[in-house]
């Protein structure tokens, strides 16, 4: 009994330790939390309030999301606000009153964390890659992409909070994209497309003639490979020009035209609002053109270099369809595994160059290559409704938009 009653006070001692540290955990978890909750708020209030009213805030805020036995011993926490760089830094202590432990003369177990966040936005620029072919006609999907489209423009204008902190791209693509025709003087664009038309009686006879500067209407067609899959990137050689190309029913003249990078709201609702669905499907030339308009050299020169700092570019691609046809592969109307191939390749160097990609499938098309395609499976996204579109695209401009919580 004597031996007993010497090895219990150590013994509860070591019980009351186990005990105390699980409850010191929970503690610093809620600590964290609040840290974390407490940093975006004041990220968010940063521009409103002065560094004393800011600080005092986080400090209310830590002290009302503590559990109640933590929040007893939580005093204040240092609050370290840098108006140049745009942070948010705190750091928190606090004691967890011991219970058991006491025994072993342990009366309080320390916590801390600490966190940080930015406040504003981020300097964002956001391809709306969109699939405008005729598919897009059926089942209310393109007057839900527009007014999905729609949305998500909002949202970014609501978020903006400095001059061209938020600016978007819109490029409809079907198996060409359609350029304003003011660009047919570009050192970029090549003039040896051909076009070949044949009579419908006899005696036949065709007849084959060049695209001119005075006969385009504005549509380009794939550059050669392997440049098919990467950006403009200058184009110094006639094989990485992009081809000034005839407009046909695969991608008629009618076709809106891609927008460059612009905060200009009215501009950006006026391209979405001029989309129709035509044509056939080449996922490839609307993501490089996509990633064209994220990149600062031609054919588009909007663009920061990716090395700017607190610049994130994104892209959202966006198809109902299967590829069907590019320059080379195809017929239109059957899914082409060649054209998918080509599609695959771009995405990889589109995410190589540190774009942001979200997909989004619209009932139909190869979900596996648009899975593949975003930079995460979460990325991707699977429309089985045309009503399901803009709750995504909401969703995915908050994600851009939202203040993050930095390291």
């Amino acid at each position: 009994m004597m031996i007993f009653g010497l090895a219990l006070v150590p013994l509860m001692g070591v019980v009351g330790v186990a005990v105390d540290y699980s409850r010191a955990s929970n503690a610093r978890q809620a600590l964290n939390a609040a840290i974390d909750s407490a940093a975006l708020m004041a990220a968010r209030d940063a521009q409103k309030l002065t560094d004393a009213q800011l600080t005092a805030r986080v400090n209310a805020w830590l002290k009302d999301s503590l559990p109640a036995d933590v929040k007893s011993e939580f005093s204040t926490a240092t609050v370290t606000i840098d108006r140049t760089a745009r942070t948010v830094k705190i750091v928190a202590n606090a004691n967890v009153p011991a219970t058991v432990a006491r025994v072993i003369g342990t009366q309080q177990i320390a916590v801390s964390s600490s966190g940080q966040s930015t406040w504003g936005l981020n300097t964002i620029e956001l391809a709306l890659v969109l699939d405008n072919t005729g598919s897009m006609s059926s089942s209310g999907k393109m007057t839900a992409l527009k007014q999905a489209s729609l949305d998500l423009i909002q949202i970014m204008k609501d978020a903006t909070q400095e001059t061209d902190q938020i600016r978007i791209s819109i490029v409809p693509f079907s198996t060409r994209v359609l350029l304003d025709t003011s660009l047919k003087n570009s050192s970029w664009l090549r003039w040896d497309q051909t076009q070949t038309t044949c009579s419908n009686y006899w005696p036949y006879s065709c007849t084959t003639k060049t695209i001119t500067k005075n006969t385009w209407q504005g549509c380009v067609t794939d550059r050669d490979k392997s440049y098919d899959v990467s950006d403009g990137d200058g184009a110094s050689t006639n094989a990485t020009m992009s081809p000034a190309d005839f407009c046909d029913t695969y991608s008629p003249s009618s076709q809106a035209k891609i927008l460059p990078l612009t905060s200009d709201w009215t501009a950006l609702t006026s391209r979405v609002n001029a989309m129709q669905p035509t044509g056939a499907t080449n996922i490839t030339i609307g993501a490089i053109w996509g990633m064209a308009t994220l990149s600062p050299s031609d054919p588009f020169t909007g663009a920061k270099p990716a090395s700017t700092p607190r610049l994130k570019k994104y892209m959202i691609l966006l198809t109902d369809g299967d590829n069907t046809k590019n320059r080379w592969d195809g017929n239109g109307s059957s899914s082409s595994s060649a054209v998918d191939g080509r599609t695959t390749l771009a995405c990889t160097n589109i995410k190589s160059a540190g774009v942001t990609v979200y997909t989004i499938r619209v009932m139909d098309g190869n979900a596996t290559l648009l899975r593949n395609c975003a930079s995460d499976p979460s990325m991707y996204y699977e429309v089985t409704s045309a009503s399901q579109l803009s709750p995504i695209f909401k969703a995915i401009a908050s994600e851009i938009s939202q203040v993050r919580l930095t390291q």
